[in-house]
């Protein structure tokens, strides 16, 4: 770790990869405001840090309530001075294993309040009082191999990955120059409650687990460094060159010469030409 790093901010804390963050900068002698929706969870796993010798708060906070995120934000700062790391990782799993077309669109509408908009309003507290106190900073934002990997019946949370994926990128390019580093966290499968029983939806799953204080460990040796994407497990490579193999194909298929037939009719069925009025027969 490069970040002479002493305090911060991790949402989504009271399980998880959260709470594996929190203790392992905690461990490190970080102080550590914990933040979730969960209030007695959090003040739980919190206490227990506490107790083992941790400086810890714990805030409960809807972070896709605006007001809400802002008085986290007064509170981080107040708390701890200045921040050094903010972990934009609180993120829901919703609707898996249905078509699109099944999903409620309120469960949806769900899932991208938490995954992409929570992260949104998290970076514009965050970012511009970093940017003031022109300290090095990292940000951290939590996104997952469903960023790059879609399977069947997990478009709400892919979509939001996605999503998420996209702000961090272009964070980093807002950034650039600066002393505030950005890096998005991709995890695959982690045995975290949230996944805890779940079968993965077909080709949204990967082939590996890890802990999640595994993949703590590996955000802490990235801190501070150039290190944009953060991927977990070991099934990472070859599951990306599959897709972008995939696309790399698409891109270099030849134009469909003038002969081919672009899009070729639908063979009628024996149900459909039986319903078909008088006047279409032939």
């Amino acid at each position: 770790m490069q970040l002479q790093t002493r305090t911060a901010v991790v949402t989504g804390a009271a399980s998880g990869i959260g709470l594996a963050l929190s203790a392992r900068f905690a461990r490190s002698g970080m102080d550590v405001v914990m933040a979730d929706v969960e209030g007695d969870a959090l003040g739980h796993r919190a206490g227990e840090l506490a107790a083992a010798g941790a400086r810890v708060t714990a805030v409960t906070a809807d972070l896709t309530d605006p007001e809400a995120v802002e008085r986290l934000a007064d509170t981080a700062f107040d708390v701890l001075g200045d921040v050094d790391v903010v972990c934009n990782n609180a993120g829901v799993l919703g609707p898996v294993g249905r078509p699109l077309w099944e999903v409620p669109l309120e469960r949806m509408r769900q899932v991208f309040e938490v995954n992409h908009w929570a992260h949104v309003l998290v970076a514009r507290a965050f970012v511009p009082r970093l940017l003031e106190r022109g300290r090095p900073a990292h940000l951290l934002h939590t996104a997952s191999m469903s960023a790059f990997v879609v399977g069947a019946g997990s478009a709400a949370y892919a979509a939001s990955k996605h999503a998420d994926l996209a702000v961090a990128r272009s964070l980093r390019a807002d950034l650039r120059g600066t002393g505030v580093r950005v890096s998005v966290l991709c995890p695959g499968r982690v045995d975290t409650p949230m996944v805890r029983g779940l079968t993965a939806p077909r080709g949204a799953g990967g082939d590996t687990s890890m802990s999640a204080e595994d993949v703590a460990a590996l955000v802490w040796e990235a801190l501070g460094t150039d290190r944009f994407y953060l991927f977990t497990n070991s099934d990472a490579p070859p599951r990306l060159r599959d897709q972008f193999d995939d696309v790399w194909r698409h891109v270099s298929l030849p134009p469909p010469s003038p002969e081919e037939e672009p899009w070729p009719a639908p063979k009628a069925t024996t149900a459909a030409m039986e319903h078909r009025p008088s006047t279409w027969r032939r």
